[in-house]
């Protein structure tokens, strides 16, 4: 993992603006810009002693598509003027990743979507809190077929405005028939990706066989970690198509020319929740951090919403991830930047655990999300 700390230039200049407010002097706390000009959001300096002791925060996140309020906030300094040093740790693959260190003790909080969220929650019940959502979308997991899938084996694309499914199910098919075997699709075990591309299959009425199964199913699932199918798929062996989330679809269309687009979540009407989760056993300890951390969040969130900043957004987020901005845009196009958890946001985690197959209410669901009051009084519009 990489990690990334606050900076001894910003514990200076958080330890001159607390020296400064205990002489008296007016100041402002907020998310202030990475380069020092101007802030995201303007509010009152924290003065109490308790705030300055508040514990430590980590975070584990991918630095790819999905993630952008977390690199926004770095970015833009809203860590940086929290009053408790905040960590961030990197890691690859899925938001499973996020979901494994935090589980392993290694992060405080792992930022992730609501497929890892509901495997958590229905394996670990009550030992799971859900902090928040910054993000609620669809159109971000995206089915890519291989250059060499052409002729006999072609994929025809889902159209929403024709609604071709039939077509789209006898193109499997023929595939499959031509091919000799169930048409192999990588994507990563465990990942939100996982539940959306079954979803998408079962519409489209395509058997699937399970990851390790052999059966009479027209695709066979392959387990490939996310950040690893472009090349994967590329190399036009191991699979026949891939499905992951934005920026690897868009990187696969790019590094295998002839590669094409099948489908995407937005085809079946599911949406994908941006989501933050802790343990019972870190939240009972560090709740005041915790609330400060998503306070960070909200003014990240605040910021990218408005249109006038989406350029420097994208920007940074396309600097961060290696990303062109083109890909990081049309993230931000599908995007909706709010930080609580919104019905929208409780009705997809309910349903993502239920694709998992696990026996959970809404209501034990919203119960998991303890700052729902408390982010619908401090961070309401």
């Amino acid at each position: 993992m990489r990690t990334r700390k606050r900076t001894a230039k910003a514990k200076v200049l958080l330890l001159a603006c607390m020296a400064a407010l205990a002489l008296g002097v007016a100041g402002l706390w907020g998310c202030a810009s990475g380069d020092g000009q101007g802030d995201v959001k303007q509010g009152e300096a924290p003065a109490s002693e308790s705030q300055e002791a508040l514990e430590p925060v980590s975070v584990a996140y991918l630095n790819k598509a999905g993630y952008e309020t977390v690199i926004v906030a770095d970015k833009k300094g809203c860590f940086d003027a929290a009053p408790m040093d905040v960590e961030l740790l990197t890691v690859s693959g899925s938001g499973q990743q996020s979901v494994e260190a935090l589980l392993a003790g290694s992060a405080d909080v792992a930022a992730t979507g609501q497929g890892p969220v509901a495997d958590a929650l229905g394996q670990y019940g009550d030992d799971i809190v859900v902090l928040c959502g910054t993000n609620c979308n669809t159109n971000s997991q995206v089915i890519v077929a291989a250059p060499s899938m052409t002729g006999d084996t072609a994929i025809t694309p889902y159209d929403k405005a024709s609604d071709n499914k039939a077509e789209v199910r006898a193109s499997f098919e023929a595939a499959a028939a031509a091919l000799g075997r169930p048409v192999k699709l990588g994507v990563q075990q465990g990942a939100t990706t996982e539940s959306a591309v079954k979803s998408w299959m079962s519409a489209m009425g395509v058997s699937v066989n399970d990851f390790g199964t052999e059966g009479d199913g027209t695709v066979t699932l392959v387990d490939v970690k996310a950040n690893t199918l472009p090349t994967v798929l590329a190399a036009g062996s191991d699979i026949d198509l891939m499905a992951a989330s934005q920026p690897y679809p868009d990187t696969a269309l790019s590094a295998a020319p002839g590669s094409y687009r099948v489908g995407s979540n937005a085809d079946t009407n599911s949406y994908d929740v941006a989501a933050y989760i802790t343990t019972k056993e870190v939240y009972e300890k560090k709740e005041a951090s915790l609330k400060e951390f998503v306070k960070a969040l909200d003014q990240a969130t605040d910021y990218m919403a408005d249109s006038a900043n989406e350029a420097e957004c994208v920007k940074i987020c396309a600097d961060s991830m290696g990303a062109s901005e083109d890909t990081v845009r049309a993230a931000f196009s599908v995007a909706d930047w709010k930080t609580g958890m919104t019905d929208t946001m409780l009705d997809s985690l309910a349903k993502a655990v239920k694709k998992k197959g696990y026996e959970m209410t809404p209501d034990q669901i919203k119960a998991a999300c303890p700052l729902i009051p408390w982010m619908d009084a401090e961070l309401g519009d």
